[in-house]
């Protein structure tokens, strides 16, 4: 009796965690329908074998049929298997089993879809390093600018003693040239030609204290200038490296998502 194949259904149906779905037929009709949740056929215990179905042309022919059907009739593609029974040679109904198609398409591309996301993560991780050097240089190059700008900031220093140095001789000039002149008055009508170079004098070193304040103005606007720079120097430098650290940990994380990609499409490849 074709009724002795009910357990064989349910058997295939729980073999599937319940997402195929199973039918037993007689000759005419369904008589027991397991619907799985992933493909559901309008067919219910006592639907007549539709003339198309997999059901009635394995009757037929006697032999097992297997059809694939288009997502355009139930929005998902799905195969029909449909095997007839036999008792002392004579079918007395069949089996017909519907599983989507989908599983099994996923798992083709699956392979190259893993090989692309490794190919991918992998380009991004060259990347990544790429960029975690460039910002070490970067790093690198500003940290040498902050030693460079405290340096002309010494020399800057160093100049302003300098600067010191000649406003203190062109003071004592200024001094000697009035005591010259002083001198060369007393000394009348001889020390007349004394007493122009004695002006002369004076007029050098008067113009050589203006001078000496001039670039003592402008080496002190110089190394305000410096000492800003040094300090977004050292802003730029730290931002840098914190950039560039957190670069080298996105770079590690890609880095272990390629190898899982790698692990996955080896995977993919045993099922």
């Amino acid at each position: 009796m074709i009724e002795d194949y009910i357990q064989l259904v349910d058997v295939i149906f729980d073999t599937d965690f319940e997402k195929t779905s199973v039918f037993l037929f007689d000759l005419e009709k369904y008589i027991y329908v397991r619907m799985g949740s992933v493909i559901k056929l309008p067919l219910d215990v006592g639907t007549i074998l539709p003339a198309t179905s997999t059901s009635l042309e394995c009757l037929q022919t006697g032999n097992k049929v297997q059809r694939m059907v288009g997502a355009e009739i139930l929005g998902i593609s799905y195969t029909g298997v449909a095997y007839p029974i036999r008792e002392n040679g004579v079918i007395i109904g069949g089996i017909a089993v519907t599983g989507s198609t989908e599983r099994e398409s996923s798992l083709r591309k699956l392979p190259s879809l893993s090989k692309n996301l490794s190919e991918s993560l992998q380009q991004v991780a060259a990347a990544i390093e790429n960029i975690a050097a460039s910002a070490q240089a970067l790093a690198d190059g500003g940290q040498a600018l902050t030693i460079q700008s405290q340096e002309v900031n010494d020399k800057a220093f160093a100049m302003g003693e300098v600067v010191e140095y000649i406003n203190s001789v062109a003071s004592d000039t200024k001094v000697l040239g009035l005591n010259a002149s002083i001198e060369a008055a007393r000394a009348g009508e001889v020390g007349r030609g004394f007493a122009v170079v004695a002006t002369e004098i004076r007029t050098m070193a008067i113009s050589s204290a203006t001078s000496a304040k001039d670039i003592r103005k402008i080496i002190g606007g110089i190394q305000g200038l410096v000492g800003k720079m040094t300090i977004e120097l050292e802003k730029v430098g730290g931002n840098t490296q914190e950039v560039s650290a957190a670069v080298e940990e996105i770079g590690a994380t890609i880095e272990t998502l390629a190898e899982s990609a790698i692990e996955l499409a080896a995977l993919v490849e045993n099922i």
